[in-house]
Formats: C-alpha cells, sequence, structure tokens
C-alpha cells in the first residue's frame, strides 16, 4: 500500500542505524531507495536489512551521475509500485506507526501531504529518552512562523495541525508527486528548500498539509552524520540557503501571500529571511551550546 522512497548518497553508515524503523512500518510493502552516484556499499547494506524482512519489496534506483535530492526524491516515486509513497531521510529513524498514522490522517482530512514530528537526538541519548524530553513540544509559541514561511519545529502542540508547509518525512499520494514534481533546481549546495517547493504547490493548490504530534521521526545525533548537505560549512550553507530562499519566494511568495493573508511585499519577505537564516546560522548554534552547558555543564 505504502512505498518509502529514500534518496542517499555514501549514507550507508547511517542507513545501517535507520532501514530497519523503517521496514517494520505497518503498511509499508516497499522500500525504494534512490542511489545518488555514491561511491559506498549502500546496495549491499539495504539489500541485507530489506532481506529480514519478507514482507518488503526492495528497489534500488541509481543515478549514474549525482543529480540532487528533489531529482531523487522525483524518480524514486516514479519507480514505487503503490499508490502512497512516504518519503523518509537517511539520516532519522521513524517511531513505530509512523506511516500508519500519517496514512489515516490523510486519508480522514482528504490531505495532500502528512508528516509526523522531528525530534533531533541529542549526543548519548536513546530514541525513548529523545522522545519522551520532546514531550508535546518544547516551545510555546505557533507552529508556524507565516512571516518567514518557516515550520517552528519545537513549537507545543498536541493532535494534527494544519500548515503551509512540514518537514520532508511526509506521506503523500503518488500521483501527486507525479503532478507537482519537486523541481530539480535544488541540485547543489545544501538543497535547502527543495521538500518544502513541493509542499507548497499542494498547498496553494487547495490540498491540506498536515503536521501530526501522534507520530515522530528521530533525527540521529549530527556527531553520528559525518556527509551530507547539512554538514557543509557554515558560510557555505547560509549563502545556499539564502540562495535557494530567493528561488522559492520568486516561485510561490505572491500566491502564498495571498492565500494566507500576507501584506509585506517579496523584496521585505526576503530580507526578513536572510536575516533569519544568518540568525539561525551563526548565533543560534554558540546560543544553543551555551544554554545547553549552562543547564547540563554542571552534571558532566
Amino acid at each position: 500500500m505504502i512505498s518509502i522512497i529514500v534518496p542517499t548518497r555514501n549514507r550507508a553508515y547511517t542507513l545501517r542505524k535507520v532501514l530497519p524503523s523503517y521496514c517494520s512500518q505497518e503498511l509499508v510493502t516497499e522500500l525504494v531507495l534512490v542511489d545518488d552516484a555514491g561511491e559506498d556499499d549502500t546496495a549491499e547494506v539495504a539489500e541485507a536489512i530489506a532481506g529480514e524482512y519478507p514482507s518488503i519489496t526492495l528497489r534500488i534506483v541509481r543515478h549514474a551521475q549525482r543529480m540532487g535530492a528533489a531529482r531523487s526524491r522525483q524518480d524514486g516515486a516514479a519507480a514505487a509500485a503503490n499508490p502512497f509513497v512516504l518519503f523518509c531521510d537517511d539520516d532519522e529513524y521513524l517511531e513505530p506507526g509512523y506511516a500508519a498514522e500519517c496514512f489515516a490522517l490523510l486519508i480522514a482530512r482528504n490531505a495532500g501531504a502528512v508528516s509526523g514530528r522531528r525530534v533531533y537526538m541529542r549526543t548519548g541519548e536513546t530514541r525513548a529518552q529523545a522522545l519522551a524530553r520532546f514531550g508535546d513540544g518544547m516551545r510555546r509559541t505557533a507552529p508556524f512562523n507565516y512571516a518567514l514561511c518557516e515550520t517552528v519545529n519545537g513549537a507545543v502542540f498536541t493532535g494534527a495541525v494544519s500548515i503551509p508547509i512540514t518537514n520532508s518525512n511526509i506521506l503523500t499520494r503518488r500521483e501527486h508527486v507525479l503532478n507537482f514534481g519537486f523541481d530539480p533546481h535544488y541540485s547543489a549546495g545544501n538543497g535547502y528548500r527543495e521538500e518544502s517547493d513541493f509542499q507548497m504547490r499542494l498547498f496553494l493548490a487547495g490540498f491540506p498539509v498536515l503536521a501530526s504530534n501522534d507520530a515522530h521521526s528521530l533525527h540521529l545525533p549530527m556527531d553520528e552524520v559525518r556527509t551530507g548537505g547539512q554538514r557543509i560549512r557554515r558560510l557555505r550553507k547560509f549563502l545556499w540557503s539564502v540562495r535557494y530562499n530567493g528561488y522559492f519566494l520568486d516561485q510561490h511568495y505572491r500566491a502564498y501571500a495571498e492565500r494566507v493573508g500576507l501584506r509585506q511585499p517579496l523584496w521585505i519577505a526576503r530580507v526578513r529571511a536572510a536575516g533569519y537564516l544568518a540568525w539561525r546560522n551563526f548565533l543560534r548554534p554558540p546560543l544553543h551550546a551555551l544554554a545547553m552547558t549552562a543547564r547540563y555543564g554542571a552534571r558532566g
């Protein structure tokens, strides 16, 4: 019924950890791994793990040259045999029941896409500890910042909320991917906004995009993720993010602003977003580190 699609490149070492949580999902019968011209033993790792789950059909799509996550997602959906596809990142666990919860909401609410909530694990933390720490969220704020067009990952809420875009671990209909598509423009650097672009197309077409507090993905601690677009130097990451965000806003901002009732012009949206990205890349990490030291340092 559901095909899980995983774009990946040289991440066999993380796939060893997270793939079992994909193959054991209820309603999932197919795993489509899109190897974006990687050079490691991704195929062998996937075959060994999928072989332990008789109900799972493994399909490996390999790019001869690097094409980026957006094209990998599109090619994965094209190769999938099931009418529903769940996109997963190659460095995140899925909580048991993730696919089933998203599917139930997708059908009941006729949604375009549904995700659970993303929890960032800390070094040395178990999945159970990370989930207990996160709870229903950690910040008393709205789950979406409309002026920045950004999901507020740690916002406190229960149940499911309808927002314009959510995180990248979404369940959607295969036909939506074929009709609306992932834009291959986001092919280099950190690929910022590549999954947001597809979700925004759904939102502007009138399909609800939902995030459920009853399902979670758990991102591996960053010291366990050695490669990928999020590991590039901060300055490069910032510059790529500004570039791709500008492209994203040029494509969608006017229709989005009209849909949600924003009055700020495009140029102000661009400036505010650049300021936010500068804060997120350069100021938030050291401030967060200081806060963690103050809270946990005395405990060793």
